[in-house]
């Protein structure tokens, strides 16, 4: 892991920024990739980034919620856990440099991903250059601050005695608890008002004013692009769904795994409707 990642002393809505170096180089953007238990397309699209990653020596960075939901250390042992883990791996010894943010469903992720893959986990956003650009990239859930309840509930979570008791469980307690929690998610989003969940202007804008013109992001699973007052925004779709993702190579560009552009999403493509 060659990527230098520091602290900044700025926060965007609470979250920590980190610079990340590096700016000058290719670069994959990928989020919300949602690995699961069974494995599935997910892994072979990603296998296909990370091949092209290393070959071009390029960077890697994830935006969090790689995992469909991670708890503990010991998941890295086991399945496709571990499977994902070793392609990781591989590819910081074939020449990618990788950082991944924490998601809302893997923000348990620690050292031991470092030790086991060579990859950088940031505890934040990150702040670097796309394409000749100040970005900050954030997992994106900081963003929707209309959704109280869960932003209650994330401050809950990450209080570091729950996050150690939490890596402490057996896989087994611990894939149950995960399930368990998506279930009651999915019965949140499909009974709440759409528009709860969506990040306001405001958030945006505020998140644009920790020295940047864009802001990259992921976890609302629809691809966007838009401008605000403080800059532009682009908003990455759910890995997991066709494997779209973001190139920086000279030019911003949305990809499909196999490395083709995909301009018929990204023609009179909408804002998020952001208010």
């Amino acid at each position: 892991m060659t990527l230098r990642v520091l602290a900044t002393g700025l926060d965007a809505l609470g979250t920590k920024v980190f610079e990340v170096d590096g700016g000058e180089r290719e670069t994959f953007v990928l989020s919300d990739l949602h690995v699961p238990h069974g494995g599935g397309p997910v892994v072979h699209w990603l296998a296909e980034v990370l091949r092209r990653a290393a070959s071009n020596r390029a960077r890697v960075l994830v935006l969090g919620d790689l995992f469909d939901s991670y708890v503990t250390p010991k998941q890295l042992r086991i399945g496709v856990h571990r499977e994902t883990a070793m392609l990781f791996a591989d590819a910081c010894r074939g020449g990618a440099d990788v950082a991944l943010l924490h998601g809302n469903r893997d923000f348990l992720l620690g050292d031991e991903w470092t030790k086991a893959t060579g990859c950088a986990v940031v505890g934040g956003g990150m702040r670097t250059v796309l394409c000749g650009q100040r970005a900050l990239l954030l997992h994106g859930d900081e963003l929707c601050v209309r959704d109280e309840p869960y932003q209650r509930a994330k401050r809950w979570l990450r209080k570091p005695w729950l996050k150690a008791l939490a890596r402490g469980l057996p896989v087994s307690i611990a894939n149950r608890l995960a399930e368990r929690a998506r279930k009651t998610s999915r019965k949140v989003v499909q009974s709440g008002d759409p528009a709860r969940f969506l990040p306001t202007e405001a958030a945006l804008n505020a998140a644009l004013a920790v020295g940047v013109e864009m802001l990259v992001f992921g976890h609302i699973h629809r691809l966007a692009m838009g401008l605000v007052a403080g800059g532009a925004y682009r908003v990455l779709p759910a890995f997991d769904e066709q494997g779209v993702h973001l190139h920086a190579g000279g030019r911003l560009r949305f990809l499909s795994p196999d490395g083709l552009e995909r301009t018929d999403l990204v023609a009179g493509l909408p804002g998020i409707g952001c208010s």
